[in-house]
């Protein structure tokens, strides 16, 4: 564990990169957000090591026919396509080891543990501070149950968030997990990248869907948001080790964003 590792920087809340296997999203309660099998950023077969992953996003605007950095983006649009824009470190086996930045002045770090490769623990900390503390439960390799210890204001609570086997399905390879209503589900497939996404109002008698395409390096290339907003991403400089270290995304072909990441190596 390289717990010693200081991380600092902007960022925003850890959460829209579960469809990515080079960035590691938080757990949440009901569902294996958090892949079982942690992902590398390695691609071929190559065994180069990564050490840490640094991450920064921009907003793009075009100047002739370049597209160029133009400031920080705004998080409270309705949709965003960025990563997170954050630290993080892996350990020797490939293990996402910590996660941390800054979210609304806010600074966290998630710690993980693991048990024969497989995701067993996760630490989250807030300005230095433990808010959780979550144990998986598995059974012939299949996550159970999350028991949660939570801390607020002083006073601990633990909590139990058994997953409900009945609402999970495999199909083609694919293992898609169902909500509250048939319309509620979400689809990941063997790597761990969501590729869909749906959620159903019954108020309104109206379905969300969000459809996520990655190319054979597992690399998210476009977002499809209800037909509506097509995001499209153009890795434009890929290291010696065969890692990307910068991305342009459009939106419904104008420029959109830029991501930027700085990797070392052991």
């Amino acid at each position: 564990m390289l717990a010693a590792v200081s991380c600092t920087g902007n960022g925003q809340q850890v959460e829209v990169a579960a469809e990515q296997p080079d960035m590691l999203p938080a757990a949440t309660a009901d569902s294996d957000v958090v892949p079982q099998q942690p992902h590398r950023l390695l691609h071929n077969g190559t065994s180069d090591t990564i050490y840490e992953v640094v991450t920064q996003v921009f907003s793009a605007r075009m100047v002739g026919d370049t597209i160029v950095k133009d400031g920080k983006p705004d998080y409270d649009r309705e949709f965003s396509a960025f990563p997170n824009e954050d630290t993080c470190i892996y350990d020797t086996l490939g293990q996402v080891d910590m996660v941390c930045g800054v979210a609304d002045g806010i600074h966290y770090r998630y710690v993980y543990g693991y048990d024969n490769k497989r995701l067993s623990d996760e630490r989250y900390y807030q300005n230095g501070e433990l808010f959780y503390d979550r144990k998986y439960v598995y059974d012939r390799g299949r996550r159970i149950n999350t028991i949660e210890e939570l801390y607020i204001a002083g006073s601990k609570t633990i909590n139990e968030y058994p997953i409900d086997t009945s609402k999970i399905r495999f199909k083609n390879g694919n293992r898609i997990e169902y909500g509250s209503t048939p319309g509620d589900y979400t689809i990941t497939d063997a790597r761990g990248n969501v590729v869909k996404e749906s959620s159903y109002s019954e108020m309104d008698d109206y379905s969300s869907v969000i459809e996520y395409t990655y190319n054979d390096r597992g690399w998210r290339i476009s977002i499809n948001c209800e037909g509506e907003y097509l995001y499209t991403y153009d890795y434009t400089n890929i290291d010696a080790h065969g890692n990307w270290l910068k991305a342009v995304i459009r939106c419904n072909g104008n420029p959109y964003g830029i991501v930027e990441r700085t990797i070392s190596y052991y």
